[in-house]
């Protein structure tokens, strides 16, 4: 791919997933799949323009959710998670220990889930009571159960990873030949 193609596409990817996360602003339950889905627009750009295109656009990403997102909460999921998850999970997945490969996952988002709260509460000031049910205060059920939900995205990462590189690559590789 020539470097022109290469911005060309940056550029249009990078104003998608800006779109997309700047979406959670009209709908506010999407503060993880808004930024979800926006990463894996920036996927989709790493594996089709290179990773360097690809790190730049999250960056680019991160900066325009900050500045146009009203939402923090879902600009803060992007960049400490959502937004570089699925460019790096393919790195920890070289790794040849399956154990070791779900260990290191999971570690990488507990430690990201944890910043992420601390974050909202602390610098953006996000009550502390969206995290209570009935009363009583559970992030700690709250991150368990994101564990789960987590290693759900993480399933559906590799099935949408097999998919693109297998059938959707090829018709993105041809489209992009004839700009």
């Amino acid at each position: 791919m020539k470097n022109t193609q290469k911005i060309a596409v940056g550029g249009l990817l990078t104003a998608f997933a800006s779109v997309i996360v700047i979406l959670s602003n009209l709908i506010p339950a999407g503060n993880f799949t808004f930024p979800a889905a926006a990463g894996v627009v920036i996927y989709i750009l790493s594996f089709t323009a290179g990773k360097s295109v690809g790190w730049t656009s999250f960056a680019a990403v991160s900066v325009i959710g900050f500045l146009l997102c009203t939402n923090k909460e879902a600009a803060v999921c992007f960049l400490f998670l959502f937004g570089y998850y699925p460019m790096v999970k393919e790195l920890i997945e070289k790794l040849r220990l399956r154990v070791v490969v779900y260990i290191l996952k999971l570690l990488l988002f507990n430690a990201a889930a944890i910043a992420i709260y601390f974050l909202l509460i602390l610098v953006f000031s996000v009550p502390a009571d969206q995290f209570e049910f009935f009363g009583l205060n559970l992030p700690l059920l709250f991150l368990g159960l994101l564990n789960v939900v987590f290693l759900i995205y993480d399933y559906a990462l590799t099935v949408f990873d097999r998919t693109y590189r297998n059938k959707i690559n090829k018709f993105v590789t041809k489209l992009i030949k004839k700009l």
